[in-house]
């Protein structure tokens, strides 16, 4: 019987082999994602039944020279000869003792080790590698996964049923590692026929799946590592197979669930678990709490929150249910999963996305913005108009009516028509980006650099607002485009041996300094010539009153003489008198007057004719008593 069971298992290892390599194969041939990923559990697997193969070899030279000492010992009626305790008698245990000690132990580890590598190479193959390829020829691939899975089911369905009946742990995982790869390999066929629908992405999709179930396998190899050196030891009891997979024999195995799952703990707590109360309870009760769950699920199901500011687009076996399509923020009720599924879109938030920049968080924080640095992760040049043409130089040629600048344009829109938006195209956000782009090429090619890096911003805004709102409506997205910017608009930074803004910086400043200086020419005329003119018109002004006064006062003197005349002829010695007491009080009128005395008397008497202050004035708002009689 040993003899059969190691002949099984060198058949699970070529078995193994030959679907390894030939899933390798087509895997290669078919650009099969899936099957690549595949022909790692197939070699895991083979791993796996090499050593079991080889620990199946030891334990039947163990028993064979078991028996060889019982029939030594009855021969010579002498048991004590060869005793347990004596363990140069007993060299094939002793192999079999140190090989599970130490080389399971290390195969384990080895094994967790190249699991959690391949997981590793596949995901980021596969990342990497973003497109869905199809298979050259998919009748070929459907064909040959179909016959090799047929193949292997046979081959590990025979060797599972025999570990079943002959109880052989050993048996186990070779047949479970061979119905893993009859799996995969009917996986892979099926993929293979979608693909030859039209349906190619799901290759990948599987090769994702095997990654994430190679990940969990090894995982679950780690954790038996784990387990095995703390689990308790019974003397005389196999132990478990740290390198067999829970996982690949329940996916594998016909075996069920429970059963499964009663032999793990009966092994991991030493004694019968699933012979206890409560295990034989949760057993009977485990179909009543799914159903219960399983209720619980379609009930919940059949309810839908939406949440403020999105919109519900209601859909029965994949199609709109008509009168009822679009749901509104709150409680909705529907028809349970999979009749009824609900899809949600955030209509009320505005959503925006940037033409000709990629933003950099980093350089967004700089608070000085030049021409010669660049302001984003990454700026596209665009192509835009000149009115001006300037020789070149060579020959009198004229250079081309173009320039390139570089400008972070912000579009803001917000969904209005949701239907529209989610069904009228297959990406409705990245179309509008597209028309976004397309409509500011072709407006940049049409407007003049000058005007639009000065004074033409608002209406280039409004302009770019309105032609992606029209291609919008067109395309019949649904939305609305709230707001178009147009920001940082320079020319290019260039590098170190075109530095293109630099240049144009010099140039802008050329220009804007030659404006200054007639500017400031201007000016000065303009205040020059202002103010000659009116220094002219006020001295020919005063030129004038001068002479007007000089005439009136001329005048004035004249008429004075006359009636002078009349008076002097009229009384001639008073006018002579009072002529002399004018010209008198006008001569000495300013000046300080001394009164002397004579000389010949005591008496002094001052005169004091400096003007002096009322007393009165100093006492306002004192009452007197004269005041208060």
């Amino acid at each position: 019987m040993e003899r059969n069971q190691s002949k099984n298992g060198l058949v699970n290892v070529l078995a193994l082999l030959a679907g390894g390599l030939a899933l390798v194969v087509l895997s290669r041939y078919e650009k099969s994602s899936s099957a690549e990923v595949g022909a790692v559990f197939l070699l895991v697997g083979l791993l796996v039944s090499l050593v079991s193969w080889f620990q199946m070899r030891l334990e039947a030279r163990e028993e064979a020279e078991r028996l060889e000492v019982e029939a030594l010992s009855r021969s010579r009626n002498d048991s004590a000869l060869f005793s347990e305790s004596a363990a140069e008698t007993f060299p094939a245990r002793r192999a079999r003792e140190q090989f599970e000690r130490w080389l399971v132990p290390a195969f384990a580890v080895l094994l967790c080790a190249l699991e959690g590598f391949a997981v590793w190479v596949f995901y980021t193959s596969l990342v990497q590698d973003a497109g869905s390829m199809s298979a050259p020829d998919p009748t070929l691939a459907l064909a040959a996964f179909s016959g090799i899975g047929l193949v292997l089911f046979l081959l590990g369905k025979y060797a599972s049923r025999l570990a079943q009946l002959e109880d052989s742990r050993l048996l186990r995982p070779g047949a479970s590692a061979v119905l893993m790869g009859a799996l995969i390999a009917g996986a892979s066929a099926l993929v293979a026929a979608a693909d030859w629908a039209g349906y190619p992405q799901y290759d990948r999709y599987l090769a994702y799946g095997l990654v994430g179930l190679l990940g969990l396998v090894a995982v679950e190899t780690l954790i038996a590592l784990v387990f095995e050196v703390y689990r308790p030891r019974v003397k005389g009891k196999a132990a478990r197979l740290i390198y067999e997979s829970r996982i690949v024999g329940l996916l594998g195995q016909s075996g069920g669930l429970f059963s499964t799952a009663a032999h793990a703990l009966d092994y991991q707590f030493g004694f019968k678990v699933s012979e206890t109360w409560f295990y034989k309870f949760f057993e009977g009760a485990l179909a009543k709490l799914v159903l219960v769950w399983l209720g619980i699920l379609v009930a919940c199901s059949c309810v839908v929150v939406i949440e403020p500011g999105e919109q519900g687009l209601l859909e029965r076996f994949g199609r709109p249910v008509d009168g009822r399509g679009v749901l509104e923020p709150g409680l909705n009720l529907k028809f349970p999963w999979p009749v009824d599924a609900v899809a949600r879109y955030d209509t009320r938030a505005l959503q925006s996305f940037n033409v000709g920049y990629v933003p950099d968080p980093e350089k967004e924080k700089e608070r000085t913005v030049l021409w010669t640095r660049a302001h984003y992760k990454e700026e596209f040049n665009l192509l835009v108009a000149s009115r001006e043409q300037q020789s070149s130089g060579v020959d009198g040629d004229q250079t081309v009516p173009v320039n390139l600048i570089t400008a972070s344009i912000p579009v803001q829109y917000i969904v209005r028509d949701v239907r529209a938006w989610a069904y009228n195209h297959l990406n409705a956000s990245n179309l509008i980006e597209r028309l976004a782009n397309r409509e500011v090429v072709r407006y940049m090619a049409s407007v003049d650099i000058d005007k639009l890096m000065s004074f033409g911003r608002l209406e280039a805004s409004a302009d770019l607002k309105s032609a992606i709102q029209k291609k919008a409506d067109e395309a019949k997205l649904g939305v609305e485009v709230v707001f178009v910017g147009l920001q940082d608009i320079h020319p290019p930074v260039g590098d170190k041996r075109m530095p293109v803004a630099a240049a144009y910086e010099a140039v802008i400043g050329a220009v804007a300094e030659k404006e200054a200086k007639i500017l400031a020419a201007e000016g000065y005329r303009a205040e020059t010539l202002p103010r000659a003119a009116a220094d002219a018109a006020r001295k020919l002004n005063e030129a004038h009153a001068a002479a007007t006064r000089k005439t009136a006062i001329a005048a004035g003197q004249a008429g004075q003489f006359a009636h002078q005349v009349a008076a002097y002829e009229a009384a001639p010695n008073v006018f002579r008198q009072r002529s002399y007491l004018e010209a008198f009080t006008k001569a000495v009128g300013p000046a300080r007057k001394l009164v002397i005395g004579p000389t010949n008397t005591h008496d002094v008497i001052t005169l004091n004719l400096e003007e002096k202050f009322d007393q009165s004035l100093l006492n306002v708002g004192i009452d007197t008593p004269d005041k208060k009689k």
